[in-house]
């Protein structure tokens, strides 16, 4: 049996002034699995994405990727392990001064040891399959900002990489290229085994997104089956919770 790729188990993570973003949050994430997360306020899903790229530390707790501690990480392995996951937050961006074609092919070109010319014919039919192609020697600036985040995505689908970590995928994005962008994620799922970790501000995508959702509400997480999670119970109760913090701070 194949070990998980992220198992976590009671993290926490508290900033440098004593708060405590989250504690005592437990999940696993198979081969192949799609996990959604909402958290109240959302920077703490950013931060747990954050932890599960390797980027930062729980304050405690341990997390496990493709079955080895993080906390066991060295200089060799770390490098290694970035290379199986893609990660896609809402400030990721391209290159300004190079080419859409570069952008995409600059990763594997270093990582993977390839030519110029390797690189560019094994990103063309990702480049096709965005509808990038024709726009390939342009830079980032002469594109639609729903263009440069579809390339973004591009340029970690041809990593190949075997976990996602993406930071809400729907954000900004016409219904056509989202419900496209959806479908490619779908069948890497299906055909290749990726997992998927998606942290979202909006609770409808746990059914198009997810086998099961994470909700960290007050640093403390629930967890549920996507087809037993009711995106419109979890907005009453975070605007009824919305309400009681206006109270107090009314009050206060």
């Amino acid at each position: 049996m194949r070990e998980p790729l992220i198992s976590a188990e009671n993290l926490e993570y508290c900033e440098e002034d004593g708060n405590c973003l989250f504690a005592e949050v437990s999940f696993r994430l198979d081969w192949g699995q799609r996990g959604v997360l909402l958290a109240e306020p959302h920077r703490c899903a950013n931060m747990l994405l954050k932890i599960c790229a390797t980027l930062f530390q729980p304050t405690n707790g341990s997390i496990s990727l493709f079955g080895r501690s993080a906390e066991e990480a060295d200089e060799k392995w770390l490098p290694h392990v970035r290379r199986r996951i893609g990660f896609v937050h809402r400030e990721t961006s391209l290159i300004s001064n190079m080419t859409i074609m570069d952008n995409i092919s600059l990763g594997i070109q270093y990582h993977e040891e390839l030519s110029r010319e390797q690189a560019y014919d094994r990103v063309t039919d990702v480049l096709k399959q965005f509808e990038l192609f024709e726009h390939r020697f342009l830079r980032p600036a002469e594109l639609t900002f729903e263009q440069r985040r579809l390339a973004v995505y591009a340029r970690e689908l041809v990593k190949k990489p075997q976990l996602f970590l993406l930071e809400h995928p729907s954000l900004d994005l016409g219904q056509r290229v989202y419900s496209f962008l959806l479908e490619v994620f779908k069948t890497c799922s299906l055909e290749d085994g990726c997992g998927f970790l998606v942290a979202s501000m909006i609770p409808a995508v746990v059914h198009s997104w997810g086998d099961w959702v994470m909700v960290l509400d007050q640093g403390r997480c629930r967890h549920f089956e996507a087809s037993q999670f009711d995106p419109s119970k979890y907005r009453q109760s975070m605007r009824r919770r919305g309400a009681s913090l206006s109270r107090e701070w009314r009050n206060g």
